[in-house]
This record gives C-alpha cells, structure tokens and sequence, in this order.
C-alpha cells in the first residue's frame, strides 16, 4: 500500500508540475499577443493624427473644394476595435488591483460594489462632463461601466465592415450616482449627486430591501454616509422560463429516488466509479479486495526475499553476523585513555603549528596591546 500511496504522490506531483508549466506557457503566449495589440493600436493612434492634420490641412487650403468626410460611407472618426481595450495594466486585458479600487473606492470598493445597471449616473469628466445617463452594464472586474446614451464612440471592427456606434467604457470613478433625495428644511425633492456609498449589513425591518434578490448577488444595502439614507436598488423584473419535455423539474430533482443506511455508502458503487476515474493514478481510496490482493503480493515478494536471502555464499553469511555484532554492542564509548591520548595529540599538534609560524606559547597567550 505504500508503494500505491508513494505512486498516487507521485502523480500528484507531476500534473501540478505539468498544470503550472502550461499556465506559465499561457501567461507568456498572452502577453505576447497584448504586446502586439498594443502596437497596433498605437500606431491606429498615430494614424488617426495623421490623418487629422492632414484633413486640417486640406480644409484649410481647399476651402469649399474640400472632401466632405462627415458623410459617414467613409469611416471617418472610426476606431477600431484594438483602439478600444484598456491598457491601463502594461497590456493586459485585466487592469491592476489598486487601480481598480482607486477607481471604485467612492462607490464602496471592487468586492462590494453599490452600483447597477438601470442607475442614474452623471458623468464628473471628460467631452460629455455633466450629463446624466444610465447604466447598462457594470463590469466590477476592471472598475468600468457603460452608459446607455453618452460616452460612445464610432467602431469599424475587425474586418472594416461599416461604421457602427459603440458604447465606450468608463472609469467608475468619472460618474457619480444621481438619486431623487428630499430636503427636510424646504420641503423640496430633487436630483441630489451622491459622492459615497458605503455597503452595509441588510436590516430586516428596512422595506428597500429584498433578501429574495435574484440578480447581482446584492445581499447589502447602500447607504449615503452622511445622511444615514439607504438607496434602493434598480427594480428587476425575473425571467418566465418555459419548461420544455429535455428539461428536468425542480420536483423531480427534490424527489428522493435513493434509500441508504448508515452500513452503506451514499450512492451506488457504479456512480461512484462513474464519479472518479477507477483506474486513475491519482487514486487513494481502494476497495477491500484490492488491497487485500495488494497486500498479498507484497508478503509474496517479501517471501522471495527472504529466500534469496538463505541462499548466501559463505563471505555473506561472514559479513551479516559482523553486523548483527556490530548492532547488539551499540554505540561506542571513549574510555579515560583514549581522551588522555586525543588530548596529548591535539597539544602536539598545536606546538608544531606554533612553532612553525615562529610564534612562542608565551607570546601567544600574552594579551594585546
């Protein structure tokens, strides 16, 4: 059984060594394509600038003769789809932790992040500063979300089809969350920007939550600091599925098919060599009969062991009871001479060093000046 564990280990050791090796072949494969995006997206860029001067130059000198590029049959303004990825993070696709927090840090962080799609948004920065927008999709990944209506961009593609609009994505921290808040003193409701949401525990007797959410994952409401106000979550309205004859009902999945006792195992043994491979080499847990037959052939091989072992030749017989003498006496003892005479060697041998360096007992022992 050892040899099985020893062998399972083994394995073990292997597929992670081999599993590692792939993610770092992958990693490095990965980079190398970013590399080239990037290059390529740069030198859109500075395309795109050339192009730009070239166009002023033109409207400039020509006047009316000038070509009329905002017609839309000849991409003009376009980007294309390398032009439009982040590469905040040296060129990866996934921007850096810090950044990623830096960016939703007013919005309660990346982990618990209090924003939706269908959420008024006012953009703080940027051509469309001061707009109000909503959210279409959050991706908490990169900190980023894109708007419904604002912050768009014409898009060509990959293969120079024509020239479509595109939402463009948004740092979280360029919007700020616009919620309807009542003032107390005048009496007066109205859009109020909110700089900071804080993500607390769900209060049982609050009715802007609801525990039975089935979208998002929000477990927590979203609460304005300084005014103690929970913000309520965008309405959403859950999907009518239709059952169809391939699918497999919620009651006959609740529906208990199998009875065991404690003396038996939890499912099936089919199931079970269904579940883990029953030849596998990272295998650890065996059934009775094949470690019985395992331990078998290991007594067996012991067996022929010791049979090789009385068929010895006459040196080998000589040397076995030199070490079976050896074990029973222990370890050896220094006796009193023994020590005496090491001493006395050590002592002539520190006098020949001396002298040989033309250093005397007396000066050596003399202390420093």
């Amino acid at each position: 059984m050892q040899k099985l564990a020893k062998r399972a280990a083994q394995a073990q050791r292997q597929a992670t060594r081999r599993a590692r090796q792939q993610m770092e072949r992958e990693k490095i494969d990965h980079r190398m394509r970013n590399r080239q995006a990037l290059r390529s997206a740069v030198s859109e860029v500075w395309q795109n600038l050339k192009d730009a001067r070239q166009a002023r130059k033109e409207d400039w000198e020509m006047g009316p003769l000038a070509p009329k590029r905002d017609l839309g049959f000849n991409n003009y303004g376009a980007f294309r789809e390398t032009a439009r990825q982040d590469w905040t993070n040296h060129g990866l696709h996934q921007a850096r932790p810090q950044l990623i927090e830096k960016r939703c840090a007013w919005a309660g962080g990346a982990g618990q992040l209090n924003l939706a799609p269908q959420d008024r948004v006012v953009i703080m920065d940027g051509p469309d500063k001061g707009k109000i927008d909503r959210i279409r999709d959050v991706h908490p990944e990169n900190g980023t979300v894109t708007l419904e209506n604002h912050h768009r961009a014409l898009s060509v593609g990959l293969f120079d089809g024509p020239a479509r609009s595109q939402a463009m994505p948004i740092s979280v921290g360029s919007i700020r969350l616009v919620y309807p808040l009542r003032n107390p003193e005048i009496g007066v409701t109205r859009d109020v920007i909110i700089n900071q949401l804080k993500a607390v525990p769900p209060n049982m007797q609050s009715p802007n939550m609801s525990l039975d959410r089935w979208q998002y994952g929000r477990k927590w409401d979203r609460l304005v600091p300084g005014l103690n106000v929970v913000i309520p979550w965008p309405e959403v309205q859950a999907p009518v599925f239709e059952t169809m004859k391939c699918d497999t009902v919620r009651e006959q999945v609740e529906q208990r098919t199998f009875y065991y006792g404690l003396l038996s195992p939890p499912m099936p043994d089919q199931v079970l060599d269904e579940l883990r491979n029953k030849y596998s080499r990272f295998r650890t847990r065996h059934e009775p009969w094949y470690i019985k037959q395992k331990e078998m052939e290991e007594a067996a091989k012991k067996g022929r062991l010791e049979a090789t072992r009385s068929m010895q030749t006459p040196l080998a017989e000589f040397h076995e009871r030199r070490r079976e003498v050896r074990d029973t006496l222990g370890e050896p003892e220094l006796s009193e001479d023994m020590l005496e005479k090491i001493g006395e060697y050590m002592a002539k041998k520190r006098d020949a060093a001396l002298s040989q360096g033309g250093v005397s007992e007396v000066s050596s022992r003399a202390p420093a000046s």
